[in-house]
C-alpha cells in the first residue's frame, strides 16, 4: 500500500513513520519545511497529568473575563466569521461538565499508551533528546492549591494511573531552589517525560530519509481528488502525486482539503507563543506548570522554554510583544531567583483545536481512503507518536485496529449543506 502523508509536524512525521515502520510505501509532503509549524517552539511535553480537554467547567466564564485582557492565558479573538462563531457555540457546549468528563476519560486512555509509543519510536531508530523528570505545580495560593489537588482527583477517577504527591513548600524548594518565597505548597507529578520537539522533528525526519521514504517539502497541496480506488494529491506546483490512502495532518488547513468534498471540519486556529532562554545558573533545573497563567517552563539541555496561551481565531503567526511579556512575566514571579537571560528566542505556532478539545483521528466518513490526525491543541507532542501507531494500525487493517469513537472524525463533521455527514458518535 502506497499512503500519502499531508504535512509534516510531530503528529505527521509520526504517522509517516509508524507506516513505514510497518513496510509501507509512505511520502510525506509538507506546506514549508517540516517541523517548523507547531512543533518546532512548544513545551515538548509528554504529559498524562495535563491531558485534559481545554473546554471544561468555568472556561467560559473566565475567557469572557480575559476578552479585555488578550495578555490572558486564553484569548477567544472578537471575530463577524460564521465558521468560528459555529465552533465557538459548538465549544461552549462542550464546556458543560458531564462532556468535559467523558472528554477527560477518553484523553487519559489515549495519552496511557504514550510514553510506550515514545519508546517504539527510539527503540527503531529514531533520535532525540528525552527527559525524564517529575513535573512540578508550585502554587501561591491557596485556592490554587486546591484546585489542582481536585484535578489531580479528577485524572485518579478518570483511571490515571501516575503518582501524586502534595507537598509543603520546603519540599519544593528543595527541589527547585529558584522559587519565591511565597510559596503555599505544590503537587509533584510522577511519570512525566519531555522532549525537544524540535529535535523530535529532525530525528523523525531523518529516519524517514534513511529509509528512503519521499519527504517533499516547500509543497502547499491544493486539493486530494478521487482516483479510481485510490486518490491523488495536488501541490501548488503542479505536482501530482496517485496513492492508495491519504492521512491529513495539516492542523487547521486540514479543513480546506476537506470543504472541496463538501465536508466541514470544525477546527480552530489557536495561536501559542514561547520564549527560549540561553542557560543560566540561577535559572530552573526542573520542569513546572504554573496553573493560574498556564504558563509551562522546560528544562532542555540548551536552555529554559517558557510558553504558554491559546489565542483562538488568530490569522497570523505574527508575534505580540504583550504576550510574550505576560508569559515571561509570570515565569519571573514565580521564579525571582532566575536571572533571565536577555535577547531570548521568541516564537509563535498555530495550534489547531476542535470544539470539544479531542483530536480527530481516523477515517472521514464518505471518503474512503481519507483519514485525519489533526486537532490536538497543546498535546501534539505526547500524543504524536501514539496517534502514528492508531492511524497505521487502522490503514493497515490491523488486529484490534479500530480508533475509540471518542476521536472518530465523524462525531463532528458535517456536510456543507447542515446535514451531518455521519451520526454523531459523542453527543454534547
Amino acid at each position: 500500500m502506497h499512503v500519502i502523508v499531508i504535512g509534516g509536524g510531530a503528529v505527521g512525521l509520526c504517522a509517516a513513520e509508524a507506516l513505514s515502520a510497518r513496510d509501507c510505501e509512505v511520502t510525506v509532503i509538507e506546506a514549508a519545511r517540516c517541523g517548523t509549524g507547531a512543533s518546532a517552539g512548544n513545551a515538548g511535553w509528554v504529559t498524562p497529568s495535563l491531558a485534559t480537554p481545554v473546554p471544561g467547567p468555568g472556561v467560559i466564564t473566565a475567557s469572557l473575563r480575559w476578552l479585555i485582557d488578550p495578555s490572558g492565558p486564553l484569548w477567544i479573538r472578537p471575530t463577524l466569521s460564521p465558521d468560528l462563531l459555529r465552533w465557538i457555540a459548538d465549544f461552549t457546549l462542550c464546556c458543560r461538565r458531564p462532556v468535559y468528563q467523558r472528554g477527560l476519560l477518553a484523553m487519559q486512555q489515549l495519552v496511557a499508551g504514550a510514553s510506550a509509543a515514545f519508546d517504539a519510536l527510539a527503540a527503531r531508530g529514531v533520535e532525540f533528546e528525552e527527559h525524564v523528570d517529575p513535573l512540578l505545580y508550585p502554587c501561591f495560593e491557596r485556592s490554587e492549591l486546591e484546585h489542582v489537588w481536585q484535578v489531580v482527583e479528577e485524572l485518579q477517577r478518570a483511571g490515571s494511573s501516575q503518582r501524586f504527591e502534595r507537598v509543603s513548600p520546603g519540599e519544593l524548594f528543595a527541589l527547585e531552589p529558584a522559587l519565591g518565597p511565597d510559596l503555599v505548597g505544590g503537587v509533584i507529578a510522577q511519570g512525566e517525560q519531555r522532549v525537544r520537539p524540535e529535535l523530535l522533528t529532525a530525528g523523525v525526519h531523518r529516519a524517514l530519509i534513511g529509509r528512503g521514504v519521499e519527504v517533499l517539502e516547500g509543497a502547499p497541496v491544493t486539493r486530494i481528488a478521487r482516483d479510481g480506488a485510490g486518490w491523488t494529491v495536488t501541490t501548488s506546483g503542479g505536482l501530482v502525486r496517485k496513492t492508495d490512502a491519504v492521512v491529513i495532518a495539516a492542523g487547521v488547513g486540514s479543513a480546506r482539503l476537506l470543504a472541496a468534498h463538501g465536508v466541514r471540519l470544525p477546527i480552530a486556529a489557536a495561536k501559542g507563543y514561547s520564549r527560549t532562554y540561553s542557560p543560566d545558573p540561577t535559572g530552573p533545573k526542573r520542569p513546572l506548570y504554573l496553573e493560574s497563567p498556564k504558563v509551562a517552563i522546560s528544562v532542555f539541555d540548551g536552555g529554559v522554554r517558557v510558553s504558554g496561551t491559546l489565542e483562538l481565531g488568530a490569522k497570523s503567526l505574527s508575534l505580540s510583544p504583550r504576550r510574550l511579556s505576560a508569559i515571561a512575566a509570570a515565569a519571573g514571579r514565580a521564579l525571582p531567583g532566575w536571572r533571565m537571560p536577555a535577547d531570548p528566542l521568541d516564537w509563535a505556532g498555530m495550534r489547531s483545536l476542535s470544539p470539544d478539545g479531542l483530536p480527530f483521528i481516523g477515517p472521514v466518513p464518505g471518503l474512503d481512503g481519507v483519514h485525519l490526525a489533526t486537532a490536538h491543541a497543546t498535546l501534539g507532542i505526547t500524543l504524536a507518536p501514539v496517534t502514528g501507531e492508531l492511524v497505521a494500525r487502522r490503514l493497515l487493517g490491523a488486529r484490534g485496529a479500530e480508533v475509540p469513537a471518542a476521536f472518530a472524525p465523524a462525531r463532528a463533521l458535517r456536510r456543507l449543506d447542515g446535514r451531518r455527514s455521519a451520526p454523531r458518535v459523542m453527543a454534547v
